[in-house]
């Protein structure tokens, strides 16, 4: 075991998760400011600092100082010594950050056995997401070649992200598109190249179906028997038979997806759809088919 490893081993819990969340976010976003670990941690500035030093013994080529920035830059040498460094691992834990089960301590024995079905991964190329996740993280303008499933080949769009969406299958960025003058979902595993440019050439309007709120009203088939009906409701918690579900418009057509409600839901057969929409006059303007 290297010098390096002894150390590493020798590290408390606490302050290896303080470390790796450091070199997560060097090698994520390229840079590293010192109140990130205190407003993180809930530690002190002297805390975070040592925390720096403690991983620079182990990483001194990883991280440089940039004193007009005042704060840490990843170098070209950089080797990860914590994390992976791979695509999913990221996209897992960006995830999880949304998840209301994250709150949970994981640490716990004596548990049933469990499987968990996973759907196939989709790609992501590491040279994509790091550009990506740094323009939506510090608002930088975004190029990018990206194959669009309306076209044959791929074309160039400069784009400004504001957040990335998991949409309970694959990951995109809705980002605000100059080429197209609107706001656009743009398929991360499409995109075939990416680099970041400055601040955007003018600012973007404000983003409307994203800030508007709606609320999906969802209740058993009505073709179901009354005991049927009743089960549905206590599989989906539904009070007074719906089940209500905020959503943002932009991500209305995503959810309904998921929640497999279609445009011809009380037209299949009941046993099959089991659940449908109830206010679908009030959301088709954003439904989108």
């Amino acid at each position: 075991m290297s010098n390096g490893e002894t150390i590493l081993s020798a590290l408390k819990w606490d302050v290896r998760q303080r470390l790796t969340l450091l070199e997560a976010t060097v090698f994520w976003t390229g840079e590293l400011a010192t109140n990130f670990l205190t407003d993180t941690f809930a530690i002190s500035r002297v805390q975070a600092t040592k925390d720096i030093g403690r991983y620079l013994s182990l990483r001194p080529d990883n991280l440089l100082y940039d004193r007009s920035l005042k704060r840490y830059l990843i170098t070209e040498h950089f080797q990860p010594l914590l994390i992976s460094g791979q695509p999913q691992e990221c996209m897992q834990v960006l995830q999880a950050s949304q998840s209301a089960a994250s709150s949970v301590l994981t640490l716990m024995s004596n548990m049933p056995a469990v499987e968990v079905l996973t759907t196939p991964s989709r790609h992501l190329d590491i040279n994509i997401l790091r550009p990506v996740l740094q323009a939506v993280r510090f608002k930088r303008l975004l190029e990018i070649e990206y194959q669009s499933m309306s076209t044959a080949e791929p074309a160039t769009r400069r784009v400004l992200a504001h957040t990335l969406v998991f949409d309970g299958w694959r990951w995109h960025m809705r980002a605000y598109s100059y080429t197209h003058s609107d706001f656009r979902d743009f398929v991360l595993a499409r995109v075939h190249a990416a680099h970041t440019l400055s601040e955007a050439p003018e600012p973007c309007p404000a983003d409307a179906l994203w800030d508007k709120q709606l609320m999906l009203e969802v209740g058993p088939h009505p073709g179901l028997s009354m005991t049927q009906k009743m089960a549905i409701e206590r599989d989906f918690g539904m009070s007074d038979g719906r089940l209500l579900v905020p959503v943002r418009a932009a991500l209305l057509p995503y959810l309904l997806i998921a929640m497999r409600l279609g445009k011809d839901d009380m037209q299949r057969e009941a046993m099959a759809q089991q659940i449908v929409l109830l206010n679908r006059d009030e959301l088709q303007p954003f439904i989108g088919f």
